[in-house]
């Protein structure tokens, strides 16, 4: 009996103690109302860049709170000929400003900033409170 139990036990599925995949983060991407041009196609181009990451993202739904809410205030000349997007992160009463330098078209930095926006949603959410 007791070598019965060790065979059943051994072939008992091992994927069962894998970690479940994280759900997509509900986020949401805004800007001032009477932001400028270039903050209103950075929004565009950034929301554009994490419907293409479905499996980390979704776009938070009316009346829903999201979950991380990406802030961008402003697009200026920045130092070089590249240019800044000022912004912040925030997640709950938790705020992160931050901008990003960058030279040339915006599509791909913002596709860079999803790529890495989950990192830092995950750091954001490890940080200790008041932080």
């Amino acid at each position: 009996m007791l070598a019965t139990l060790a065979l059943a036990a051994a072939f008992v599925p091992q994927s069962s103690a894998a970690p479940a995949k994280a759900a997509p983060m509900a986020v949401e991407v805004r800007t001032a109302a009477k932001a400028d041009a270039p903050a209103q196609a950075w929004a565009k181009e950034l929301r554009a860049a994490l419907d293409q990451r479905k499996d980390e993202f979704r776009r938070a739904k009316p009346g829903e709170k999201a979950e991380l809410v990406v802030q961008i205030d402003s697009v200026g000349p920045g130092g070089g000929g590249g240019r800044v997007m000022n912004g912040a992160l925030v997640m709950g009463k938790s705020s992160r400003p931050f901008n990003l330098s960058y030279p040339g078209e915006m599509a791909p930095q913002a596709e860079k900033l999803a790529r890495n926006l989950r990192k830092y949603a995950e750091q954001m959410k490890a940080a200790p409170a008041g932080r």
